[in-house]
C-alpha cells in the first residue's frame, strides 16, 4: 500500500522548514567550510625558509608551521614575505599568525600578542678571520655593518653603534649574507642559528664567528609565535599544538634536519 503523499501546502511546508535548517547550520558554522589560516615566513633566510629547485618553499620554520597546523587539525597557506612585514601583517589581519626567528621583546609585545616559547635564540657577528678582535664602539669605527631589516639585531646596532659605523639593513638575511660575501659590509649581525647555517655553506665557509653570542639588550631569548591581541582562542590551539610537536618527537626531528643540536 502507497503512503499519501504530502499537498502542495504541506510540501512547501517541508521546504521551509528545510530552508530554516540549512541556513542555521550555516549560521552556526557547521556547513561553512573554514578559511585556512595565513602563516607568515621568511620569504628568504636560510636555514628557516627558502625555495628549493623545484620552486618548493622548505626550511626550518616551514616544517614547523605544517607541523603546527597538523597538530591543530588545521587548514594552512604559508606566506612569505620580508621579516619588517612580519608584526604590521599581524597588526594588519594580513596574517593569522607567523612562524620564524621572531623574539618576544617588551616593544613586540605592545603590538601583537605571543605564544609559549618555540625554540631560544641569541645574536653574534660574522666577519672575516682576524679582522676585528673584539666588539667595541673603537674596533668599529669606520666599519659597514650588515643586518637584516626590522630585527631586534638592527635595533642593537643603530643603538649602539650609530655613531661610528656604516650600518646597512637588509630585506632578508640572505641579502645580507651576499653583502658580506661581496665585500660592501665588514661584519654581519644575526641570530646564531642563522649564522651558523651561513657558515656552513660554501660562501660562507671563508667567514667565522667574531666575538661570542650576544644575549642582553634583546638579542636573546624566546623566539615566539605573533598573534593578533585578542585572539586568545588561537594562542591556546598554538600553544597546545607546541606542547604536542615537542613531546611526540616532531620538533626534534624537524630539529635535527637542520641543526646539530637542540634550539629548543
Amino acid at each position: 500500500m502507497v503512503g499519501r503523499l504530502p499537498g502542495k501546502g504541506e510540501f512547501m511546508g517541508i521546504l521551509i522548514r528545510l530552508a530554516s535548517t540549512v541556513v542555521a547550520l550555516f549560521a552556526c558554522g557547521y556547513l561553512v567550510a573554514a578559511e585556512p589560516l595565513l602563516v607568515a615566513v621568511n620569504n628568504n633566510d636560510r636555514p628557516f625558509s627558502m625555495s628549493n629547485e623545484r620552486g618548493e618553499r622548505v626550511g626550518f620554520s616551514v616544517d614547523m608551521a605544517r607541523a603546527l597546523c597538523r597538530a591543530m587539525a588545521s587548514e594552512c597557506r604559508l606566506v612569505p614575505t620580508t621579516f619588517a612585514d612580519f608584526v604590521p601583517g599581524i597588526v594588519e589581519k594580513r596574517f593569522d599568525f607567523v612562524v620564524a626567528n621572531v623574539l618576544r621583546t617588551p616593544e613586540r609585545e605592545k603590538q601583537v600578542d605571543f605564544t609559549n616559547r618555540i625554540w631560544r635564540s641569541s645574536s653574534i657577528f660574522v666577519g672575516k678571520p682576524g679582522a676585528i678582535g673584539e666588539i667595541s664602539r673603537t674596533t668599529l669605527q669606520g666599519k659597514n655593518l650588515g643586518v637584516q631589516k626590522g630585527s631586534a639585531q638592527e635595533r642593537y646596532l643603530q643603538e649602539n653603534f650609530g655613531g661610528v659605523a656604516s650600518i646597512q639593513a637588509y630585506p632578508s638575511n640572505t641579502e645580507r649574507n651576499n653583502a658580506l660575501v661581496a665585500g660592501k659590509v665588514d661584519l654581519i649581525l644575526g641570530s646564531t642559528v642563522s649564522q651558523y647555517a651561513f657558515l656552513t655553506t660554501k660562501e660562507g665557509a671563508p667567514f667565522e664567528f667574531v666575538g661570542g653570542p650576544i644575549d642582553g639588550q634583546g638579542l636573546g631569548g624566546d623566539v615566539a609565535i605573533p598573534l593578533a591581541k585578542g585572539r586568545d582562542d588561537l594562542r591556546k590551539r598554538l600553544n597546545a599544538a607546541i606542547d604536542t610537536i615537542v613531546h611526540d618527537g616532531t620538533f626534534a626531528r624537524i630539529n635535527n634536519a637542520y641543526f646539530t643540536s637542540s634550539v629548543f
